[in-house]
């Protein structure tokens, strides 16, 4: 399993190029900030047999720089998300909390099948850690969740204008497809772990035991001052492995705020043409 996952994080890092100083081209890049509320359902079997219920409150960051490769047509993303959970079960006297930290870089290729649509294909390293936390067991009373994962994804980008005022509508899709997971045995405690009960913890992970999919909708509205950021998000998480199963809905709307700059050594000179982010 250790010479497995030493070959995972090794394609990984092969995602991405390498630009000398003298080679590394002046990058158009974007950035979002984006705060969310939500509805979202959690279940851990390790916990609970019930599925617990509540709000998220979600936290995304995206960075989008193209390159010199390709003709300028090969884009680096970055997507970083923060998801919180507060959940009750369906009598509602016991609380259950979760917490994910997420980070995904990627190469996407461009295409442009018409003058006012981009799509993006490409693949995502996933790197994901986070917790369910349940304290009304007294023994066990948390879950940890952690994978290491090479995700497919695609996205979609359309400008139109209703009268004078542009728009953009963005659509993106990602789902793992090969990777390694963590997962303690069932019944086994943090403690038992810490005192050398560590086998069988580390997975390979795919679409038999790991099912993954994260939907963002967005629409972006530029002004004169600032470019707000409108997005539905929907995520699905489930892992069947060690005889513990986890499934995690999530659906958030989100708001926030776009810009574009150019990166130039030693300093960033921001753009405000609206029609430049992802051409």
């Amino acid at each position: 399993m250790q010479k497995y996952l030493a070959f995972l994080i090794l394609s990984c890092f092969t995602l991405f190029p390498c630009f000398s100083q003298e080679d590394k081209p002046l990058r158009l890049n974007y950035r979002s900030s984006m705060l969310g509320l939500g509805q979202a359902s959690v279940y851990d079997s390790y916990l609970s047999p019930l599925n617990y219920s509540g709000n998220s409150y979600s936290f995304m960051e995206e960075r989008i720089s193209m390159t010199g490769l390709s003709n300028g047509n090969i884009a680096v993303q970055q997507l970083f998300y923060l998801d919180y959970y507060s959940t009750l079960n369906p009598p509602g006297n016991a609380i259950q909390y979760a917490g994910f930290l997420e980070y995904s870089p990627g190469l996407f290729y461009r295409l442009a099948p018409l003058p006012d649509l981009k799509v993006f294909a490409g693949s995502q390293i996933n790197a994901l850690a986070g917790f369910v936390y349940n304290p009304r067991n007294s023994n066990n009373p948390a879950t940890a969740k952690a994978h290491l994962n090479l995700t497919l994804s695609a996205a979609a980008s359309y400008d139109f204008r209703i009268k004078s005022q542009p728009f953009r509508l963005r659509y993106q899709i990602s789902s793992p497809f090969v990777g390694a997971m963590f997962s303690q045995n069932f019944g086994q405690s943090f403690y038992e772990i810490s005192i050398g009960n560590n086998e069988n913890l580390v997975h390979f992970a795919s679409y038999h035991n790991q099912i993954i999919l994260r939907n963002n909708l967005s629409l972006e509205i530029p002004f004169n001052f600032m470019t707000i950021r409108l997005m539905y998000a929907n995520s699905f998480y489930e892992t069947r492995v060690n005889y513990i199963n986890t499934r995690i809905y999530n659906n958030s709307f989100m708001i926030g705020f776009s810009r574009e700059f150019f990166t130039i050594p030693g300093k960033k000179q921001v753009k405000g043409n609206f029609k430049r982010v992802f051409e």
